[in-house]
């Protein structure tokens, strides 16, 4: 039997090789461990992949067995795409490869009468540690993973036609399809009404933006009693519909998100701030299960990349990630124009609606 047919007719359990086989076991066995600064769950230093020089682009987690590049590679994913990645192979003969190399139960004689399997690294050398599942992530009592409920009712008499709404750039369309307005009751009085849907589109809360500069010692925004933004992606219940051929785009804030629709980027959702929730996790890979690419435009300050950052190590585990620093063009995705978005997806290799 030849390599190649055995190598097509052997069963590979993907789900338990990510599960069984640790990123740390893997970079061992390349020797790399040496040449990554550990800091915590989290290890850094230069991409193997396309062999960079930055001493912090290339990002590992420990505990959600992924890595990511913020490099020009920019690749990312689990311990099947590194070494997929690495030896220039397909998915399915990364995956049988860590089963030879680490699952010794699972391995099946593929290679019977055969040469060994040749990589495209020398000799990649044997691991000392104890096949050993993954750490698992901590219980965090206070990660809030919940859902607001749905709102009984929905605000009425907004005004439409207020000028700061034409002030941000939006289109009397806009407001119109968002339902959004300038709010002279109730506990957003004074503050333009954002209406927040979940993914199934049910209003769940209003966010309120004091229309200019707040009053000294109140913020720009507002929520509602119990309404919890960390629960929330804007404009998820939309992206979730959009041509699954189309980039879904993570923004910060909610003029970010509706700029970016109005460009034509439909698939683009905000996290209301640069910090991404346990539940936005969910939502946002819930959104990316087509394998639609994931492309991060969060704000060229600290904050932002910062933010960006994070979000990218908890979601590269499941999905493709790309870190997009907009810096070059403007402070805020509320700025871009069309032409600039197109130019810094095409850098990062996603096509454009």
């Amino acid at each position: 039997m030849s390599t190649s047919t055995a190598s097509q007719n052997a069963f590979v359990d993907f789900k338990e090789v990510k599960s069984r086989i640790g990123i740390l076991q893997v970079l061992e066995r390349y020797g790399l461990l040496s040449n990554l600064k550990r800091a915590a769950d989290r290890l850094s230093g230069p991409c193997p992949l396309h062999k960079g020089t930055n001493p912090t682009q290339f990002r590992v987690s420990v505990s959600r067995n992924c890595f990511n590049c913020f490099g020009t590679c920019g690749r990312g994913g689990n311990v099947i795409d590194f070494v997929s990645l690495r030896e220039g192979i397909s998915f399915r003969d990364a995956a049988l490869l860590l089963q030879d190399w680490f699952m010794p139960d699972k391995a099946a004689n593929r290679f019977a009468g055969t040469a060994p399997r040749q990589t495209t690294e020398a000799s990649p050398r044997p691991s000392s540690q104890p096949l050993q599942p993954p750490p698992a992530v901590a219980d965090d009592p206070d990660e809030d993973t919940g859902e607001n409920p749905p709102l009984s009712f929905a605000l009425k008499a907004l005004k439409s036609d207020h000028p700061y709404l034409s002030a941000r750039g939006l289109t009397e369309a806009t407001i119109a399809s968002y339902g959004i307005g300038y709010c002279a009751k109730g506990c957003l009085r004074g503050h333009v009404a954002i209406p927040i849907r979940n993914r199934d589109g049910v209003l769940t809360g209003y966010i309120g933006r004091w229309p200019g500069d707040p009053p000294q010692g109140q913020g720009k925004y507002k929520l509602p009693k119990g309404f919890r933004k960390s629960r929330e992606v804007f404009n998820i219940d939309r992206a979730v519909h959009a041509d699954s051929s189309d980039p879904l785009l993570v923004v910060e804030g909610v003029f970010d998100c509706l700029h970016l629709v109005q460009l034509g980027f439909s698939a683009t959702v905000a996290i209301l701030g640069s910090s991404l929730s346990p539940r936005q996790e969910i939502l946002i890979r819930e959104a990316a299960r087509t394998k639609r690419p994931v492309y991060l435009l969060f704000d060229a300050d600290e904050a932002g990349r910062k933010g960006a950052s994070e979000a990218a190590m908890l979601l590269c585990s499941s999905s493709i990630v790309r870190i997009i620093d907009i810096g070059a063009y403007q402070p805020q995705p509320e700025l871009l124009e069309r032409s600039q978005v197109e130019a810094l997806l095409t850098q990062h290799g996603a096509t454009t609606p």
